[in-house]
């Protein structure tokens, strides 16, 4: 976007351009990425690469502005490089933001997730409940949650690449970011763990961490970390990825993207209705 005007990029606008923007809109997307291990061909910064590169499409397509991407969240994983945030202070700093973009006008507020993590998601989801449930300036205000791998076609993007056990720096990292910024990408230094380490963390994402205890029993929380043995953190296969394959389904995100915001935006009128209500399951209960 380096030849064309700043618009939808908010972080290259100015105070002028913004205002003259809310005089006829109010909404936003949030990008959402992190800075975490992406093995030795991928950048850190490959999660919010990929949500704010496709949220400036989305936006210049729908003339919606795109706030900054959000770097400060919780990965997990602890080879260097990677920066953690403690989910619950991600989450607080999630909320502060939307705050803010509250405070100027904002009303319709889209988080576009780039990036995910078992740990992250759940304070994020609780901390936009207890934003919206007891702050008072968010009466009249829509937030939608948009995660990057629930857009899109099942054959082609984030699903397939699920049931091929693809989850993290494989063929559709690499191909998104092989299509958004090539100059990023590093194929000659690919390499992988071993065999059988690839093996255990396509198994199961969360199968890069350990578990400690002190003393080994059910009521003794355990201590987390990252196995010491994991050094290059690849759960999938990069080298079947092409800028062909990522152009195709970076296009598709976007088309989605923007129907499920047009959608929103054509019925979002800021009064808040009872909808079906399902409580979690009771904590209390016996496993």
């Amino acid at each position: 976007m380096e030849n064309r005007p700043p618009f939808p990029v908010m972080e290259l606008m100015t105070v002028k351009t913004v205002r003259a923007y809310l005089a006829g809109k109010r909404s936003v997307i949030l990008p959402v990425g992190g800075i975490e291990q992406h093995g030795y061909h991928l950048p850190l910064r490959t999660d919010a690469v990929i949500a704010e590169r496709l949220a400036w499409r989305a936006g210049e397509r729908l003339g919606v502005l795109v706030a900054p991407a959000v770097l400060a969240t919780f990965s997990g994983g602890g080879l260097p490089g990677t920066i953690n945030v403690t989910p619950a202070v991600m989450s607080l700093v999630i909320g502060d933001i939307l705050v803010s973009l509250v405070d100027q006008g904002f009303r319709n507020i889209y988080l576009f997730l780039g990036h995910g993590g078992s740990e992250n998601l759940r304070a994020l989801n609780d901390g936009l409940r207890i934003l919206l449930r007891s702050n008072a300036s968010f009466a009249r205000v829509l937030v939608a949650v948009a995660p990057i791998w629930r857009l899109g076609r099942r054959d082609i993007g984030w699903q397939r690449a699920f049931r091929e056990k693809d989850w993290h720096a494989g063929w559709l990292e690499t191909s998104l970011m092989l299509d958004l910024a090539p100059e990023l990408v590093r194929m000659d230094e690919l390499e992988l763990d071993t065999p059988e380490l690839l093996r255990l963390q396509r198994d199961h994402p969360d199968n890069y961490q350990r578990a400690e205890k002190i003393v080994d029993d059910p009521f003794v929380v355990p201590r987390l970390s990252q196995r010491p043995d994991i050094a290059v953190g690849v759960m999938g296969d990069p080298a079947a990825a092409s800028a062909e394959r990522g152009r195709a389904i970076n296009e598709d995100i976007v088309d989605d993207l923007c129907a499920r915001i047009s959608a929103l935006e054509a019925r979002a009128d800021g009064v808040y209705r009872s909808v079906p209500h399902v409580p979690e399951p009771v904590m209390l209960a016996d496993d």
